[in-house]
């Protein structure tokens, strides 16, 4: 697309320097302001603390329009550009200005239309609309979508215009050819976007010292999903410096003379032990005697490891109620392992040898995007039937607009490291529970267990250079400094992948005695090559991060179904039906085995949600202008998403009033409601009402 782009901005600046294009231009445009505030206060899913009922946007936004003629360019073409300017008071950081390539974007369109042949051309920065479902995109599949403020915003406003050519045609026959070549963006979400810093994290010394924590941190419509990815508390890139901080001091502390047997502990067995079981071990480290002497058991203990760190490394309220004096020592166990909701919890079989390997770890986020040679194409034909069906035969073949994430461990060339597991039973002690060896390769069914521990290593078979504590120890000599050139680096990589996309439309008119005429309309898409985030329980467990999330090959198929009627005189009605379904999804079990997890709202709190093979989701628009002229007009969607457990809803209500010709008075709420584990209802704490005024000149 480099090139494209030069060729355009030619194109566009040979128009634009043109005095007599400038004389002729036709200048419009409108001032928007906008001030929006919670209705519910709260905690949202994904916040670290809670918000009142606050002002959280006050935004100002001037959309400059400017067409004119370009026979410069070729007699009777045209150009039209889009500006718009904004700023929000209220916003977290990088939603406060303008951005590029979101609805932000200073420069909305600019485009010239111009004729090659029997062909129409629209050349440059624009948007193609070619589905019409309500609240959703289907078949709109050429531009990318902002959902940095949900669903709340028109279509038209959240749809990222990106370079393209945009070519049509009519056929004899009748009917039309619609071919688009554009510049492949992806979709853009509060949380997992372009914003997140890509430097390395790791931590210098004890307590969180890692730079960047967050993406879009604050903002009222993070998702569960790239929260745990990019969250300052809850999201992975953030952890895994802090783990690796801990699994140091771990590795420090069990790895004197006399309790190497801790090595085959597991952090489930660990945190189960009271606090007279560790008082009965013998060896204990200098480190853990304050720990012990204040009463702690095992959970308590792995809080006080965590408590430097501001990440969800393990849930640790107990403990710091004991350090503040608010609760007796005597507190039995954290709630560990009951309700799964930190890190810790989910890695139950992680073995404290396998904390070597993480001892010193860094994370680092980076980006695998479409270079600006690449192109995505698309075509469409449209046709209509002699009895009056109109449709249309659609394909692309395109990047994926969702970015997907891949993770790896990575040594100190960037070459990916191997996760080596290594599985041996031990012998323990029936009556404490205890290990009394290190490790045997004979199994025992009375008197041993199994545990896999795990390696990070330059070659599979682990004859490589290991990475971790142990690594660190033999390279400078001494247990408690790093040396960064033995310490792994997880890194998290967004990018997407190639899809092909085949669907088609219809649409027809019914007439009927009772409801007059009926739009009867669907939309049907089938996607390959696209992929699905995929949990697999049992290697989270023993502490294998990039095995325990993996994006797999999905295909999909959706439709939707529609009808659309007018009733009371002019007041618009409209239904819809739509199904996602996933053709290839892993239907394993929530707890222990691999399964489909649900992009929008997999998180620590919900024990990583598992999505819905065939989900769906139901409608209803209503839509009716009013007043003596009918210079004003409300619409109301109202949509329920099915979830495990529950529906979630959403319902915007809006209206606007025409004050004169000029200026207008908008007013919108969005109320978010139902089951907190859909991408609805976990928002319901961001539930709000927005007042604006508009200008138009």
């Amino acid at each position: 697309m480099k090139k494209q782009n030069l060729i355009l901005s030619a194109a566009l600046a040979a128009v634009f320097s043109a005095s007599t294009a400038f004389a002729e231009a036709e200048v419009t445009g409108k001032i928007v302001h906008e001030s929006a505030k919670f209705t519910t206060a709260g905690t949202s899913a994904v916040a670290a603390t809670a918000h009142g009922k606050d002002v959280f946007k006050q935004e100002t936004s001037a959309r400059i329009y400017i067409d004119g003629a370009a026979d410069e360019l070729q007699d009777g073409a045209t150009y039209h550009v889009e500006l718009n300017l904004m700023k929000d008071g209220k916003a977290t950081s990088n939603y406060d200005s303008n951005e590029s390539y979101t609805q932000r974007d200073v420069l909305r369109e600019a485009y010239v239309d111009g004729t090659v042949d029997d062909w129409s051309i629209r050349a440059g920065k624009q948007q193609v609309v070619w589905g019409t479902a309500d609240g959703m995109k289907l078949l709109d599949m050429i531009n990318p979508s902002d959902y940095g403020e949900m669903a709340q915003n028109q279509m038209e406003d959240s749809r990222i215009p990106v370079w393209m050519i945009n070519a049509e045609t009519d056929l004899e026959a009748g009917g039309s050819v619609q071919v688009v070549v554009s510049q492949p963006r992806e979709n853009v979400f509060a949380g997992l976007n372009r914003n997140t810093a890509t430097g390395k994290r790791f931590n210098i010394g004890a307590g969180d010292t890692t730079t960047g924590n967050g993406t879009d941190t604050g903002n009222a419509f993070v998702m569960m999903g790239p929260d745990s990815i990019t969250g300052e508390v809850n999201g992975f890139l953030n952890i895994v410096p802090d783990l690796a901080s801990v699994a140091g001091g771990f590795s420090s502390t069990f790895a004197g003379p006399g309790i190497t047997n801790f090595k085959h502990f597991t952090v489930d067995m660990f945190a189960g032990m009271s606090n007279v079981q560790l008082q009965s071990m013998l060896g204990i480290h200098d480190n853990l005697d304050t720990a012990i002497n204040m009463g702690m058991d095992g959970a308590e203990v792995l809080a006080n490891f965590a408590s430097a760190y501001n990440t969800n490394l393990t849930e640790s309220e107990s403990f710091n109620l004991m350090m503040a004096g608010q609760a007796n020592p005597d507190l039995g166990h954290l709630d560990f392992g009951v309700v799964k909701d930190s890190a810790f919890e989910y890695m139950g079989s992680a073995t404290f040898a396998t904390f070597d390997a993480f001892a010193g770890a860094s994370s680092e986020y980076r980006y695998n995007m479409p270079k600006s040679d690449e192109v995505d194409f698309a075509i469409k034909t449209a046709q209509a039937t002699k009895n009056g069906v109109n449709y249309s035969l659609n394909y692309s073949r395109s990047y994926d607009k969702n970015p997907i994430i891949d993770i790896s461990w990575r040594g100190e060339n960037d070459e990916k490291l191997s996760v080596n597991r290594n599985d041996l039973w031990f012998n323990f002690d029936p009556n404490t529970g205890l290990p009394t060896d290190n490790g045997v390769t004979a199994q025992d069914a009375t008197h041993t267990q199994l545990r896999s521990t795990l390696t990070l290593n330059t070659a599979a078979d682990g004859t490589g250079q290991a990475y971790g504590f142990a690594a660190m120890s033999a390279a400078l000599g001494t247990s408690t400094a790093t040396n960064s050139a033995t310490a792994a680096n997880l890194v998290f990589e967004q990018s997407v992948v190639r899809t092909n996309n085949i669907g088609g439309s219809f649409d027809t008119a019914i007439e009927t005695a009772s409801l007059g005429p009926v739009v009867i309309r669907g939309e049907a898409l089938y996607t390959t090559g696209g992929k699905q985030p995929v949990i697999d329980k049992a290697l989270f467990a023993i502490g294998d991060l990039p095995g325990a999330l993996t994006m797999q090959d999905a295909d999909r198929f959706k439709f939707v179904l529609g009808a659309d009627i007018t009733a009371l005189t002019n007041m618009m009605i409209s239904a819809q039906y739509i199904t996602d379904r996933n053709l290839d999804f892993i239907d394993g079990n929530k707890d222990t085995g691999i399964y489909t997890t649900d992009y929008a709202t997999m998180h620590l709190s919900n024990g990583f949600n598992k999505a819905i093979k065939d989900k769906q989701y139901y409608s209803l628009f209503f839509s009716k202008p009013f007043g003596a002229s009918g210079e004003h007009r409300w619409n109301n969607i109202t949509m329920l998403e099915e979830g495990v457990g529950g529906n979630g809803k959403w319902n915007r209500l809006d209206a606007e009033f025409s004050i004169d010709d000029d200026t207008q008075a908008t007013v919108e709420y969005n109320k978010y409601w139902g089951n907190a584990n859909t991408q609805f209802g976990q928002l319901e704490k961001s539930s709000n009402i927005q007042v604006g005024v508009k200008y138009s000149f």
